[in-house]
């Protein structure tokens, strides 16, 4: 650049006494050309050198696969946006990485689920298969009718987590939580009395069958659990809507109450899933919660379990 305009300099004075404009404008044009070039070739080369810690980004995450655990980017000590980004991919595959191990072990442990199932299933038939004349069909057939019923269920929830787990947006409409929870309580066969108290007009935004399902698994787990009776109530709290399901059972210890929503936790066997949860019941009542800007949690109680939903009121 310096080169082209020292000769532009230098043309212009030899020429300066010359009485042929056409010479002059093309020796000026040449110029001009030579100008633009060595302009174009200064701005590439200096593309070329700010793309370049850019470049070997790239490189260093196309090296990098979902096996290689705790995997990173080198981040060069300049200070400057570089540094920055560099920062922000390795935070961004440390996330990375923590859900890849979620979701392994989430697959994982639902496999074992479903597989014990299937093993007692395929266990009863091969018994009454082999010996037709020593067994009673019609236990093996009630048994075996138990056992699918455990894996509709694992199965049903698995795909509702799916669904809550890709974030597919769901229709929202006002829903009376009050009379929400009135309607699924009124739908059961509780094992023991079950006491409903909803204040009416409770409204909250959100989808009426994903709120639904998760009443339905907060009383199924009271249900599970109960002594000798439940108690149930709805209603406004503030800028909340509350739901309380309160059991008499026995209570879930402070250690786990982050736990019990775990996919597929394994807690105290007085909380076991041989009473015929799915495990999954209070983490997918939980996700539900979240996906409507709310929670559930586990409260202090003087006895039991007391599971509390809280939703965001519609504002009015």
């Amino acid at each position: 650049m310096v080169a082209a305009v020292v000769a532009a300099a230098t043309a212009l004075h030899l020429l300066g006494g010359v009485d042929r404009p056409g010479v002059l404008a093309a020796v000026m044009a040449a110029l001009a050309a030579v100008t633009v070039g060595s302009a174009r070739w200064g701005l590439a080369h200096s593309a070329r050198g700010s793309l370049r810690p850019v470049e070997r980004l790239r490189r260093e995450l196309e090296r990098l696969t979902e096996d290689e655990a705790g995997g990173r980017v080198a981040v060069p000590a300049t200070g400057d946006e570089m540094e920055r980004l560099a920062e922000r991919v390795n935070e961004l595959l440390a996330r990375l990485e923590i859900e890849v191990a979620q979701r392994r072990g989430f697959v994982a442990d639902a496999s074992h689920e479903l597989r014990t199932p299937i093993t007692g299933l395929r266990t009863r038939i091969e018994l009454a298969l082999s010996a037709p004349d020593d067994g009673d069909a019609e236990e093996t057939l009630r048994q075996s009718l138990v056992d699918i019923d455990r894996l509709h269920r694992i199965v049903e929830d698995l795909l509702v987590l799916a669904r809550l787990d890709s974030g597919d947006a769901t229709a929202r409409e006002p829903v009376d939580l009050g009379a929400l929870v009135e309607a699924e309580a009124a739908s059961r066969t509780p094992p023991v009395p079950t006491v409903v108290k909803a204040e009416p007009g409770i409204i909250v935004a959100g989808n009426r069958q994903r709120l639904g399902r998760a009443v339905r698994n907060l009383l199924a787990n009271a249900e599970r659990y109960a002594a000798a009776h439940i108690e149930v109530e709805a209603r406004a709290d503030g800028d909340r809507a509350v739901v309380v399901v309160h059991d008499d059972g026995p209570g879930i210890p402070p250690a786990d109450r982050d736990r019990v929503f775990e996919r597929f936790a394994r807690l105290d066997p007085a909380r076991s899933r041989d009473k015929g949860g799915s495990g999954l019941g209070l983490p997918i009542a939980r996700e539900i919660a979240l996906a409507h800007g709310g929670t559930v949690q586990v409260a202090d109680g003087a006895y039991g379990a007391r599971l509390v939903l809280r939703l965001p009121l519609l504002a009015r």
